[in-house]
């Protein structure tokens, strides 16, 4: 998800709604700053990958959990309060990769938990195809659409994922599942529209304030593609368990009709 900061000097205050008052042909230049952020990605999500396994093989000194958390948070914290210059360049490519390994050990108990489940190796695969095509559908969206109705998806967003944060403290006391799974489908859908937000505002950082923070705008867009890849896998592996469950149900009765 998208952090603003004011450090460009002689630059007018940012607002989101001007990210959409002016669209245009996207120049070379942003293409070019938009390639090195996607091909930033696509080598952050390879960490993260070999996180994922570090944790499920126990190749790493520890696996995910609070230390990954924190490690984690204070390299994403390191990213946002370092200056990007020249000279914090590999300081801010070194955070971010430690970021996403960390992330990837996070995400490890996940994955462990999945593989876990009789017959359904195959859960992973198609949670990771279906986030790329997700998130690469909203990527092109976002940078070929030339309407303004994505000028109100801040507020918007930032007003779901308040309620969502709600929802899951008070679903930690209550146990509900239909909170839980109202949860997952909602923020989901938030994450799809993220992606949205977050790809024409690094456009229009580019183009309109001359920012190249490749850093920045991939670790944006990253967020949402960790968002979206978790909540497809325990929707899958929700959907898988309720199957076999169903399988059980119908050998018993078939058993006992015998």
């Amino acid at each position: 998800m998208s952090y603003f900061r004011t450090q460009y000097s002689g630059l007018r205050d940012f607002s989101p709604f001007d990210a959409f008052k002016n669209v245009q042909d996207i120049s070379k230049p942003v293409q070019q700053h938009l390639l090195k952020v996607y091909l930033t990605l696509s080598s952050v999500c390879l960490v993260t990958a070999a996180g994922s396994y570090a944790h499920t093989n126990h190749l790493f000194l520890f696996g995910g959990g609070l230390l990954s958390f924190l490690i984690g948070l204070g390299s994403l914290i390191g990213i946002m309060s370092t200056p990007d210059t020249p000279a914090n360049k590999t300081l801010r490519y070194g955070l971010l990769y430690n970021f996403a390994f960390m992330e990837g050990l996070s995400i490890g108990p996940l994955v462990e938990l999945t593989l876990m489940i009789p017959n359904c190796n195959h859960i992973v695969i198609n949670a990771c195809t279906l986030t790329f095509l997700i998130f690469g559908s909203f990527s092109l969206a976002a940078i070929f659409s030339n309407k303004r109705t994505f000028i109100y998806l801040g507020g918007i967003l930032g007003s779901v994922v308040s309620m969502l944060l709600w929802m899951s403290f008070i679903n930690a006391f209550v146990g509900s599942l239909v909170l839980y799974s109202a949860e997952l489908y909602i923020g989901l859908a938030i994450f799809c529209l993220y992606v949205v937000y977050d790809t024409q505002l690094i456009i229009y950082r580019a183009t309109q304030l001359g920012s190249r923070d490749v850093v920045s705008h991939t670790l944006d867009l990253f967020i949402d593609l960790v968002g979206i890849f978790t909540r497809l896998m325990v929707l899958m592996m929700d959907s898988e368990r309720k199957a076999n469950n169903r399988k059980r149900k119908n050998k018993r009765t078939e058993y006992v009709g015998i």
